[in-house]
């Protein structure tokens, strides 16, 4: 069986060995500052009222879901509003769905479904909201545009995703560490999607664009182990040819020594823009 790798295993997590090591992933990213940050950042730029509709692409595990839900409430149930949360993973359906105290109050439908083929109509929504996903999407320009058909007139689109050339991991060699970082962003499905957002919202004819850059930094090996997959990513470039096992091996060696002495570093830059629907 081959091996799981975050860079490339999200989009397939129901054929995954052990899903688990998602599951793990997700919930240690929303501990971080930086992700509670940003993420509050795009509700607010969201704007979701009591009485919305909202849909949320790739759900995971259903925590932004809920925040949304809180915020459109659903009162009464059935006639208010609500969040219709999307994945296409079952097993992450299932674990959002079990995290839900009292399924009937709260305001979330779940469905499985494709992000390039979305089963709603055009204009179903109020705002529409994608964290992280689209770099696990091959066609991910067109999932975009299918978030832009279902978002009715004078609503919003916000979506964060990572730009994985702006990777960077200190200490190292330089032409070993530049192999390293591509290798892990270049398994990404769309991996690069971050820096094309703005385009992508200007040819879908979206209006009043706002663009902010968020960059993740950490001097944590271990947190950067376990959400950069550097370990695994390290031991996929030698068997891939693309450098000697005492290359790796010296490698890893080095951030282990620099994060001894306080000077491992490592960070990235995500782009989170939103941008509105004009009337037609």
């Amino acid at each position: 069986m081959s091996m799981d790798y975050l860079s490339s295993g999200f989009s397939r997590v129901d054929g995954s060995q052990d899903p688990g090591i998602f599951v793990s992933c997700l919930q240690t990213l929303s501990s971080l500052p930086y992700f509670q940050s940003y993420k509050k950042r795009s509700f607010q730029l969201l704007r979701p009222e009591a009485g919305c509709r909202i849909l949320e692409i790739g759900c995971g595990l259903g925590e932004d879901a809920r925040a949304i839900a809180r915020m459109v409430g659903s009162e009464p149930p059935g006639r208010g509003g609500f969040v219709a949360a999307v994945d296409a993973s079952r097993k992450m359906i299932g674990s959002a769905r079990n995290s839900i105290e009292d399924a009937e109050t709260e305001p979330i439908r779940f469905c499985l479904a494709d992000a390039c083929r979305l089963p709603f109509s055009d204009g179903a929504f109020y705002g529409v909201r994608a964290d992280r996903v689209l770099q696990h999407i091959s066609e991910a320009e067109m999932a975009f545009f299918e978030m832009a058909r279902v978002v009715r007139d004078g609503g919003r689109v916000v979506v964060y995703e990572p730009d994985w050339g702006t990777f960077i991991v200190s200490p190292g060699g330089k032409e070993v560490s530049r192999t390293m970082t591509r290798l892990f962003g270049d398994n990404f499905p769309s991996g690069w999607i971050g820096r094309q957002l703005p385009g992508l919202f200007r040819e879908a004819g979206l209006g009043k664009i706002q663009v902010e850059a968020h960059t993740f930094f950490t001097g944590d090996l271990p947190l950067a182990k376990q959400v950069f997959d550097l370990v695994n990513n390290a031991h996929r470039a030698e068997k891939l040819g693309n450098v000697t096992e005492s290359q790796a091996e010296g490698w890893l060696a080095d951030l282990e020594k620099a994060h001894s002495q306080g000077r491992f570093f490592c960070s990235y830059t995500g782009f989170l823009v939103c941008g509105e629907k004009p009337f037609r």
